[in-house]
């Protein structure tokens, strides 16, 4: 569907909508790195309030290995923002392990 993000000072909001495949979010993520307003390393707020897409774990992970490997993101920190007891919410939960053994911080 649609991905936004924003930037307010340090912070870089990121609010997924609908489903998003693996290529919209790298894509996304290759904008706000090389939006001169950003500078690294790089907080995000990751919005999940909108989308009710549960991506399996493989893309998780692999969307936490393309961004380890981008100098921008390494120590890095992440909130990720889902509704509670949800699929969603959980993912996030996972995508915060997979991200924090790619040398970024998430909560």
């Amino acid at each position: 569907m649609s991905i936004d993000y924003s930037i307010d000072e340090e912070l870089v909001v990121v609010t997924p909508y609908g489903f998003n495949a693996f290529d919209d979010m790298s894509n996304v993520f290759k904008k706000i790195i090389s939006d001169p307003a950003v500078n690294a390393p790089i907080k995000i707020l990751f919005d999940a309030r909108h989308t009710d897409y549960g991506p399996p774990s493989e893309e998780l992970e692999a969307l936490a290995e393309f961004l380890g490997k981008l100098d921008a993101f390494r120590g890095s920190r992440w909130a990720i923002v889902a509704h509670p007891e949800t699929l969603v919410f959980g993912l996030a939960r996972m995508f915060c392990c997979f991200a924090e053994s790619q040398a970024m911080v998430a909560d």
